[in-house]
């Protein structure tokens, strides 16, 4: 290995620890301290930091473009923090929520090309409404996971978009199939992070 790559894996393992405190430091925040005690820190921890290096030198890899580095990277973030939330309080906080939108649609403005702007509010208005009419005819979301849906859809773009829905289902189905198998027969479950696991898949090309 020449000293180049090491130098690029060590600052992204380096930047990888040090996204995990913060993304700890912010979800304790909004969880509050007695529920976030029972969280298994340790294993948090190096969760985190193992799938905050694999994502960064995945997109650093992937996409040549800085800014659309920085907002996979930035969706990362605030997605690993809106999922530990929700998973831990059944609650998604509109603030994140809007706070990845604004930076989104700052993103592909700074891009300077309205088509990609146009298309990414598109997408997002797309998999909200289409989420909202879920939510409304068969309950099976909260109405938090519409601004979960649009977040996600505006990062990815219309075209992927267009699978977001059925791939957040699909991997939800997968997660409960193996929660069942480990005798979890739990049927209250936080649905964003599957929601964010489809558009992580997404972004990463599969």
């Amino acid at each position: 290995m020449d000293l180049e790559k090491f130098e690029s894996l060590f600052l992204s393992f380096l930047f990888a620890t040090i996204i995990s405190v913060i993304v700890q430091k912010v979800a304790k925040a909004f969880i509050g301290e007695e529920d976030y005690t029972k969280i298994n820190i340790k294993k948090l921890t190096i969760f985190l930091i193992i799938s905050t290096f694999v994502y960064i030198i995945s997109i650093f890899k992937i996409y040549p473009n800085n800014l659309y580095r920085f907002g996979y990277f930035i969706f990362f973030v605030l997605a690993i923090i809106i999922s530990l939330i929700d998973y831990y309080t059944m609650y998604v906080y509109d603030i994140l929520v809007f706070s990845g939108i604004i930076i989104q649609s700052v993103v592909k403005i700074l891009n300077e090309n309205v088509e990609i702007l146009v298309d990414s509010v598109l997408a997002g208005l797309l998999c909200a409404l289409i989420s909202y009419l879920i939510v409304k005819a068969t309950n099976m979301m909260g109405t938090g996971d519409v601004g979960v849906y649009a977040l996600c859809a505006m990062t990815i773009g219309f075209k992927s978009s267009l699978s977001l829905i059925p791939g957040s289902f699909l991997v939800s189905a997968i997660f409960l199939i193996i929660r069942f198998i480990c005798g979890n027969r739990d049927k209250k479950i936080a649905f964003p992070p599957y929601i964010i696991i489809a558009a992580i898949l997404n972004i990463l090309g599969f």
